[in-house]
């Protein structure tokens, strides 16, 4: 035994074989705590919508346009990191502009607070911006507004803006493509008395699209004077419909005699006098009537709703006498008078008036006669006049002209 153990290959064997037992055994044990100390973490990705991206520039001289507000990020990586990013969304998203000129530029949007282990895609990476120099310039600012606001028949005049200019900054070729600068007053509902509203500033180019520029103030007050013209007239009382049979209108007043209206300034200039329709077909009698005031269009009031109007009648009579002479008068002695119409020479006369004279009249107080004086021979027609014992009624013949012959006596 002692031989076997002297013996160098013997040895030498022994050893190789102790040598192999104790790497296997330590490799064995450095996996297993490996395994143990570091298990491969479970992945997963999201995405971050909305993220705001912030510039780098010098923000006193110069003015940035063309990048977006916000931006996407897709993180990836092990999800006990990848949720706490997403709803901690402790970091930032960035382009640093501070050492480019004037002019467009591509840049890259670049990322600070997010971790190692996390792989990281911005939508877009790269965008493109207009670095341009700060300038700041005074601008009047225009006032208007819509006339449909105004109520019916009031008028406004020019709106007046407080204060009367604003400072707009903005980029150079932004600001030399400023063509109006405009507050518009906004009310609801009908306007009739001046009202004061403040109103955004609205920065505009010629084709009216909106400029991205800053107003200081941005809003101001506008006032809108509005007033309500008027003027006053005589009240004109107009008759319609026909009086009942056996009434006779004598007069119509109105109380007031004037009123003043309101409205719109070129519809009161055609307006010399308010018509008020009176309807006379049912009146028989002396009569006092509310008549109610109706305006036109661009017409809004009148000092008075209704005007009292005074009716004055009269009951009236027609008496009728049939078959009345008619005289000549003024024939020459040289001539002989031939009545060729009407026959005999004789024609109705009809009376109309008040009853109470109507019915005290008859034939004999009516005198007809055509007067030939200082006419030749031949045939004549003349008007049949009237000698009438007054001038209250009114007279109307069956037939008002009688055709005579003149003939010289033999």
């Amino acid at each position: 035994m002692d031989k076997f153990m002297e013996n160098k290959w013997v040895m030498r064997i022994i050893a190789l074989l102790l040598a192999i037992l104790l790497y296997t055994s330590v490799s064995v044990e450095k996996g297993d705590f490996k395994k143990e100390k570091n298990p491969s973490p479970k992945a997963n990705s999201e995405v971050i919508t909305d993220v705001p991206l912030d510039l780098y520039y010098d923000s006193d001289n110069l003015v940035v346009s063309g990048a977006p507000e916000k931006v996407n990020v897709m993180v990836e990586g092990p999800t006990s990191i990848v949720q706490p990013t997403k709803t901690m969304r402790d970091f930032q998203l960035y382009v640093d502009l501070r050492d480019l000129g004037i002019g467009r530029h591509q840049v890259k949007i670049k990322s600070k607070g997010l971790s190692d282990k996390l792989q990281a895609k911005i939508e877009p990476a790269f965008i493109s911006v207009d670095i341009q120099e700060k300038v700041t310039k005074e601008f009047k600012v225009e006032a208007e507004f819509n006339s449909a606001i105004l109520a019916e028949g009031f008028e406004a005049e020019s709106p007046t803006v407080q204060p009367k200019t604003v400072k707009i900054t903005g980029a150079k070729n932004i600001i030399d493509q400023i063509t109006y600068v405009k507050a518009t007053i906004d009310v609801r509902g009908e306007v009739d008395k001046t009202v004061t509203r403040e109103a955004q500033v609205r920065v505009l180019d010629r084709e009216l699209n909106k400029l991205n520029v800053t107003v200081n103030p941005s809003t101001v007050d506008v006032t809108l004077p509005v007033k309500n013209p008027s003027k006053t007239v005589p009240i004109s009382i107009n008759k319609t419909g026909t009086p009942p049979e056996g009434v006779k209108i004598l007069d119509v007043s109105a109380d007031p005699k004037q009123i003043t209206i309101y409205g719109k300034q070129d519809v009161l200039d055609s307006i010399n006098e308010l018509d008020l329709p009176l309807d006379v077909s049912k009146i028989e009698k002396d009569s006092t009537i509310e008549v109610p005031v109706k305006l036109q269009d661009g017409l809004n009031k009148a000092s008075v709703d209704k005007v009292k109007v005074k009716v004055d009648v009269e009951k009236t009579e027609t008496k009728t006498f049939s078959n009345l002479q008619v005289a000549e008068r003024g024939v020459g002695d040289q001539y002989n008078m031939t009545i060729l119409s009407p026959e005999k020479g004789q024609v109705d006369l009809t009376v109309t008036g008040p009853s109470e004279i109507v019915d005290q009249l008859s034939a004999d107080d009516f005198k007809l006669y055509v007067d030939a004086s200082d006419l030749e021979a031949g045939d004549h027609s003349l008007k049949i006049q009237i000698d009438s014992p007054g001038d209250n009624f009114s007279t109307q013949l069956s037939d008002d002209t009688m055709k005579i012959r003149l003939e010289e006596k033999q």
